[in-house]
């Protein structure tokens, strides 16, 4: 059996989230660990491409802005 974990991550840098120790975290129990990284307002691509591991897949993704409700965008009034 294959494990493959997989996360979204857009601006972590900018918003100080701390992916790297999130990917991390998970490495050691997964085969693969894809990544989609939203094009990024700061080096979040980068910063994920930078991970020494063969098991980070990276696939690179435009957000759609246009589909955010208010609900989900707390304080972005």
């Amino acid at each position: 059996m294959k494990v493959v974990g997989f996360t979204i991550v857009r601006n972590a840098i900018k918003f100080d989230y701390p992916v790297l120790e999130s990917i991390a975290s998970i490495l050691p129990v997964c085969d693969e660990v894809i990544v989609s990284v939203g094009k990024s307002d700061d080096d979040t691509l980068n910063l994920i491409k930078g991970i020494a591991s063969s098991k980070i897949k990276i696939m690179e993704s435009v957000w759609d802005d246009s589909l955010r409700t208010a609900k989900a965008c707390i304080g972005n009034q």
